[in-house]
């Protein structure tokens, strides 16, 4: 038989438990929510990948802020800022983008960095012999990124045009959204060549035949950074900004394939 004691031991047990329960719900959601409201949330540009998610990891170990990462074309993540994206920090491929952002009060007036400058190459994961231009001719499809959408995939388009095969090659496109969709065309060998980021070479486990495109046959792929206006930890965003600029950063950016902005 239960005694008048054990029951109210029982009924004390039972009330609290759910209360104990709700308690533990309510911590973990605010935990949750403490994470997400410390989090730099970045937009970068697909060619940047593999040097950022070191860098952020690097970033978040010196500061103990955490870093949530969004990759795709520039030309996307600059649409989706203008939509109200809630990113704090806008790595773009190029640097029309940032200016426009700047100029339309979207981006904070004097938060741009130039803090990478790219390099094409023209990439297979067979080899290539003979001239680029050559090689280009032979070719049955070639991927570049959208020109209108991506600033590798404009640079891509311009290369073409100074060698006089933008016409010729038209019909042998394969077109990516982005960057990095142009370089698993070429991975997968969907695409016999493709015009990438030499960035993206080094990363890769196939390294496979480069030829570097020559920087006068483009625009410069300067790739600049600014930080969002309606971002609600500019201090953040700017301390970010700073230590991508440090020397040594600027030196890791570097073995990645780019050329730093003291080149």
């Amino acid at each position: 038989m239960i005694n008048k004691t054990t029951l109210t031991k029982l009924h004390c047990i039972f009330y609290r438990r759910p209360v104990v329960l709700l308690f533990m719900t309510l911590t973990c959601l605010s935990l949750s929510v403490t994470s997400q409201a410390r989090a730099l949330h970045l937009a970068v540009a697909s060619n940047f990948i593999a040097p950022i998610k070191q860098l952020a990891m690097e970033f978040q170990q010196e500061t103990g802020n955490d870093i949530t990462l969004s990759f795709g074309s520039s030309g996307k993540l600059f649409a989706q800022i203008q939509h109200g994206a809630p990113f704090d920090i806008f790595l773009s491929a190029d640097v029309a983008k940032p200016e426009a952002l700047i100029k339309n009060r979207l981006a904070e007036p004097n938060s741009l960095v130039i803090y990478a400058k790219g390099k094409l190459a023209l990439w297979s994961v067979h080899p290539m012999t003979g001239s680029l231009e050559d090689v280009l001719q032979r070719a049955h499809h070639i991927a570049i990124a959208n020109p209108k959408l991506a600033p590798y995939g404009k640079a891509a388009k311009e290369s073409l045009m100074s060698l006089s095969l933008w016409d010729t090659a038209k019909t042998k496109i394969v077109q990516g959204e982005n960057i990095g969709q142009t370089y698993q065309f070429v991975y997968s060998q969907n695409a016999d060549i493709g015009f990438v980021a030499y960035s993206q070479v080094l990363a890769g486990d196939i390294k496979g035949n480069i030829i570097a495109i020559p920087n006068q046959r483009h625009s410069k792929i300067n790739q600049a950074a600014v930080v969002v206006s309606q971002s609600k930890k500019k201090e953040l965003a700017k301390q970010f900004m700073a230590f991508l600029m440090r020397p040594d950063i600027q030196t890791k950016i570097a073995q990645f394939g780019y050329s730093t902005t003291t080149d």
